[in-house]
């Protein structure tokens, strides 16, 4: 049950559940942007429910848009708008690089290496 009532705990419970869809970061287990996210929420909401008047009616307009923009990247709307052309995955000059990149960062995440970051 939210500590929120009305509409700022309908955002709060919408925003909570999208916070909680946030992918693990595989390479870097130890830093959780999930958490990042918890703590800036209820920072963002505290500040929210001690406001008074048309302030927090622009403040819930600028939740509900980072709401929108969360929805957008936990379920890939641009990676399935904007796809990568094939020619630009497997380029002419140097053959399955990427595949060969992946899979080596894929690895490293299996024998617990340090690597530079993937970003799927």
């Amino acid at each position: 049950m939210s500590k929120y009532s009305g509409k700022l705990g309908q955002l709060y419970q919408a925003y909570s559940q999208l916070v909680c869809q946030w992918p693990v970061d595989r390479l870097r287990p130890t830093h959780c942007y999930n958490a990042v996210l918890k703590r800036q929420m209820n920072n963002k909401f505290d500040k929210i429910s001690a406001m008074h008047g048309e302030k927090v009616n622009l403040e819930m307009a600028a939740v509900e848009n980072e709401i929108a923009a969360l929805e957008n990247l936990t379920k890939s709307k641009y990676k399935a708008r904007y796809p990568v052309s094939t020619d630009m995955e497997d380029p002419v000059s140097n053959k399955g690089y990427y595949k060969k990149l992946l899979n080596s960062i894929d690895e490293a995440v299996k024998l617990n290496k340090n690597t530079s970051l993937r970003v799927d």
